[in-house]
């Protein structure tokens, strides 16, 4: 029986382009050797671990190795990046390339994983295939949430819709996920695209509304001693109470703005 290193030469060639280390090559041998070896005395049941196909191309063998982590992420990010110190020309292009379609395709199958345990639409996902990162690994599902959060693809609002629903009825996986994601996002996102950010600005925009309300009608001379007819400001709590119903509905952002007239001015142009 041939060895697994001859069953998959593209092996040999990301190593013979310095895409993976001799002990990286070691290991994946190894591993493929233990999946074999699995697979002769199991005969009759799946094998529980990613498995790198006979044919399988350089960038997908390459996508195999970051997905098993046999091929560390952060190492072999910094080696992409180092490869115009060591290259030029095309052969700097094909490495390049190489590692941006292997990066592509382990990135695709993390956003893949949403849609399977449905957390996200066919929409969605094309959405989020049509902007996969190509210099950075989306190492999970988690990862690949917060990523189409970070990127716009999923809005805050939608965001925050795909976390009820999973909640209310979807499985045990895709609640893990969204939850885990919620508490990434807090994190690291800006505070503009956290879920949940848009409900908070328009309760403080109430907030200010009352304040605003409640400091003009201290400051308000006597209406003896008004001389013109002044503007009245009886709407500013209505639009407040508009602001925090439309912040609940997905997709919809708050009006956050807030217009204060003193007595005597000009009401603002419409």
């Amino acid at each position: 029986m041939p060895s697994p290193s001859q069953l998959h030469p593209a092996l040999a060639q990301v190593r013979q382009l310095g895409l993976i280390t001799d002990d990286e090559l070691d290991d994946a041998i190894a591993e493929l050797d233990i999946i074999e070896l699995q697979r002769s005395h199991n005969e009759d049941e799946d094998i529980d671990v990613p498995e790198l196909a006979a044919d399988a191309g350089l960038a997908d063998t390459l996508a195999w190795l970051l997905r098993t982590d046999l091929l560390p992420q952060h190492g072999f990010l910094q080696r992409v990046r180092d490869l115009p110190r060591q290259h030029g020309g095309a052969a700097l292009l094909e490495r390049q390339q190489l590692a941006a379609d292997a990066l592509k395709l382990v990135n695709r199958q993390a956003i893949d994983t949403l849609y399977d345990v449905d957390l996200i639409d066919q929409w969605q996902r094309d959405a989020a295939h049509a902007s996969l990162p190509t210099d950075r690994l989306l190492a999970s599902p988690v990862a690949a949430l917060c990523d189409m959060l970070r990127q716009g693809t999923l809005s805050a609002s939608q965001f925050e819709a795909l976390r009820l629903r999973a909640r209310q009825r979807g499985s045990e996986l895709a609640v893990v996920i969204i939850d885990a994601a919620a508490r990434q996002a807090r994190r690291e996102l800006p505070a503009y695209a956290r879920p949940g950010t848009w409900l908070k600005a328009a309760l403080l925009l109430l907030a200010l509304a009352f304040a605003a309300s409640a400091m003009i009608s201290k400051q308000a001379p006597s209406p003896a001693a008004i001389a013109g007819p002044g503007v009245e400001r009886s709407d500013l709590q209505p639009r407040a109470a508009q602001a925090v119903e439309s912040a609940r509905l997905p997709g919809a952002g708050p009006d956050l703005s807030v217009t204060v007239v003193q007595d005597n001015a000009a009401p603002p142009a419409r």
